[in-house]
């Protein structure tokens, strides 16, 4: 399994995962492999660094379905994190042993993802 990230489109109240947009040809959805949940998105370094939202991959709720959810109010924090963590990607390579190209490819994914969010004034899901 493999973490993938998504563009929503809010509807009231109702879960993310219900109203997803369908990605254009040839975008990359990709944001590691399952067990990133906890050794990278969710690990001691990326709490340090100050990361908030995707350690939550790594915090399963019945409430969550193990998802992390961002609403459109909270994309631009979201990007700030993702953002954060490039600048500290050697840190962050050096602290959980993955490949910092890799870790930079799925932080683009995930920032590509927050821009055809704000296009279509959605939000983003990461299951």
């Amino acid at each position: 399994m493999s973490l993938d990230i998504s563009v929503w489109i809010p509807d009231d109240d109702a879960y993310a995962g219900r109203d997803v947009v369908v990605d254009p040809p040839g975008t990359s959805t990709g944001v590691g492999a399952e067990g990133f949940r906890y050794e990278l998105w969710g690990s001691a370094a990326a709490r340090r660094l100050g990361a908030t939202f995707l350690p939550q991959l790594a915090d399963i709720t019945v409430e969550n379905r193990g998802n992390l959810q961002v609403p459109p109010g909270q994309l631009d924090a979201f990007e700030r994190e993702c953002v954060l963590l490039a600048e500290n990607v050697e840190q962050l390579s050096a602290a959980t042993g993955y490949d910092a190209d890799r870790i930079l490819h799925y932080l683009t994914n995930m920032r590509h993802a927050v821009e055809r969010a704000k296009a279509v004034h959605g939000g983003i899901i990461i299951w």
